[in-house]
């Protein structure tokens, strides 16, 4: 018998309809900004089995994002070290997972792999929900099967708390090549967020606000990188050094 889960985040409310098993899954792997809720939802998903789940989390956060009150999301991996946030922008697949788990098993606490939440100060606030990480095949799509969530205990990670300044805004590529970046202006590291908000075309005025402020005092680089982990300990020394 299908149950409902009303949950609030970001001003929003949303309900997901499905059984007891499949809506305690959705709790743990939604971030623990979606808080339960009472009252009328705004949107609805149902989803029937686990193998669908993903594909519908993927949908129910998105439109939080492209609606949330009094915060700008970019699609962006974001942690933090020595007190400054490092953004990696980017869509799935873009790489911004890997590179972000690997700032994180090197010492970086975490605050979202999906999501860099913008207030309209600028600060970046945490996201938390588990990594997404494809199983299986590389060319399987996001929202299938082949997508699993980890908890960044699991790295022996830290979820970190409370708001951010940004320090260090990347558009990195793999490549086998290595490392191999040049400094990118202001103007730049605001394109790249802005390039990836999810709300860049219906809350325009409020993206470039929180970018704009987001990027007051940044450091910003384009190029290749070579592997994750590597790549991790060059970001980490450019913002605790």
């Amino acid at each position: 018998m299908a149950q409902t889960l009303t949950l609030r985040a970001y001003g929003r409310t949303v309900e997901l309809a499905g059984s007891k098993a499949v809506l305690e899954l959705a709790r743990e792997r939604l971030p623990p900004s979606y808080r339960p809720a009472s009252g009328r939802a705004e949107r609805q998903w149902s989803v029937e089995s686990e193998d669908g789940l993903e594909a519908v989390l993927s949908s129910l956060e998105l439109w939080v994002a492209e609606h949330a009150r009094r915060a700008v999301f970019v699609h962006a991996g974001c942690v933090v070290a020595g007190g400054l946030a490092i953004l990696i922008p980017g869509y799935s697949h873009s790489g911004k997972t890997s590179l972000t788990a690997a700032l994180v098993r090197a010492g970086a606490l975490y605050y979202s792999d999906e999501f860099a939440v913008i207030d309209r100060h600028g600060l970046v606030r945490p996201y938390a929900r588990p990594l997404s990480t494809r199983t299986g095949s590389g060319a399987a799509p996001r929202g299938t099967a082949a997508t699993k969530r980890v908890p960044v205990t699991e790295l022996g990670g830290r979820i970190g708390r409370g708001p951010a300044q940004v320090g260090l805004i990347t558009l990195l590529r793999y490549d086998q090549a290595g490392w191999d970046v040049t400094p990118a202006s202001r103007a730049d590291a605001g394109m790249y967020l802005l390039q990836n908000a999810v709300a860049a075309q219906s809350r325009p005025r409020a993206c470039l606000n929180a970018i704009q402020e987001a990027t007051t005092n940044v450091i910003a680089l384009s190029g290749t990188r070579g592997e994750a982990d590597e790549a991790a300990e060059i970001l980490l020394e450019m913002v605790t050094r």
